[in-house]
């Protein structure tokens, strides 16, 4: 089979886009969703390629890439995230990735790009071998448990056994997760409102600690979870003296709930603070399981351990620098903070 890989344009050919990530990759495919991730990124338009068989002429695939801006240090430049890479059953094959895969890397041909990074399935790890780019870094999914209620319906089959297995369980695991001593000079509360400007002055306060880090600027903050459609996020904030020094971001689905963003001045024990308050709300909130994605080398990987959540799983990056970008920028020496929300959607 022969096929051709073109940029799509957003604009004329918006429709095909949806329906193809309609059929190919997700049913939560719609024009909210395309406009949102496409168009409205504070940081940029998004970039897209569609995959053609020339024979059928007919679209089988596609993949975008979206902008992202970063800090390394004190400076600061603009990466890529790829994502919505999908092809037809029939196309699922190497050459085919292959090709898609390396006009997706375009990216970096423009002087303003300092790198991109995926979050690859299995068999595009295989891809991006075959290209030469070995695995990054990995993304670990760390959970606590709060109750157990779903395992031990599983388990036990006796209604009266399995009622007092999960009240005997579930009061051992709210004892085990007794709330941190709290600082009373630190004013933890839900963000009900837009995030406003002290947002980006705390990213750019804290911005040359944490090495490369994705720049959480307010309109950046306010599109990928105030607005998102995709899903429904809390905001947390921690305030000294009225002074925005840190915030967490969480949403639930069912009995589960994650962790997403985590961002705050170099404090342990605020830090620690930020995650306690989040785990009592999804405790009132009936969840089962609360997890976070992180990258091994987070600063905060041990802050979590301490409180209790256990490595369940790990994923790969692979991230790639540019060869034309005027600074040299090495991930894995650079030092990486990356959370669940600074992937696609």
């Amino acid at each position: 089979m022969a096929i051709t890989i073109i940029p799509a344009n957003l604009e004329s050919q918006s429709a095909l886009i949806v329906e193809t990530l309609r059929r190919c990759l997700t049913d939560r495919s719609d024009f909210e969703r395309f406009v949102w991730l496409y168009i409205n990124c504070p940081d940029g338009r998004a970039r897209a390629w569609l995959v053609l068989d020339d024979d059928r002429a007919a679209v089988v695939g596609m993949a975008a890439a979206f902008p992202r801006r970063v800090y390394f240090g004190e400076r600061h430049a603009t990466a890529w995230v790829f994502g919505d890479f999908c092809l037809d059953s029939d196309y699922r094959s190497l050459g085919p990735a292959l090709q898609l895969q390396k006009a997706c890397l375009s990216v970096l041909e423009t002087n303003e790009s300092a790198f991109c990074y995926d979050f690859p399935s299995p068999g595009m790890a295989v891809v991006y071998k075959r290209m030469g780019f070995n695995v990054s870094a990995k993304m670990l999914r760390l959970a606590k448990p709060l109750r157990v209620d779903r395992k031990i319906k599983k388990m036990i089959k006796n209604p009266a056994a399995r009622w007092l297995g999960i009240a005997v369980v579930n009061t051992l695991l709210k004892i085990a997760s007794s709330r941190v001593n709290a600082e009373e000079s630190l004013e933890l509360s839900l963000h009900a409102q837009p995030c406003g400007k002290e947002f980006t002055v705390l990213a750019k306060e804290q911005c040359a600690k944490f090495g490369i880090c994705l720049q959480r600027s307010a309109a950046y903050l306010n599109w990928r979870y105030i607005e998102n459609p995709l899903a429904r996020y809390e905001i947390v904030t921690a305030r000294r003296d009225g002074r925005l020094v840190g915030y967490i971001v969480w949403t639930q689905a069912g009995g589960d709930a994650s962790i997403v963003d985590l961002f705050a001045e170099e404090d342990p024990k605020m830090v620690t603070q930020l995650i306690d308050e989040v785990t009592a709300l999804a405790e009132k909130s009936g969840v089962e399981t609360l997890s976070v994605s992180i990258n091994e080398a987070h600063p905060w990987h041990s802050l979590f351990s301490e409180m209790g959540f256990r490595l369940r799983d790990s994923a790969p990056v692979v991230i790639i620098p540019s060869k034309t970008f005027q600074h040299k920028i090495d991930p894995q020496l650079t030092g990486w903070y990356l959370m669940q929300g600074d992937r696609d959607s």
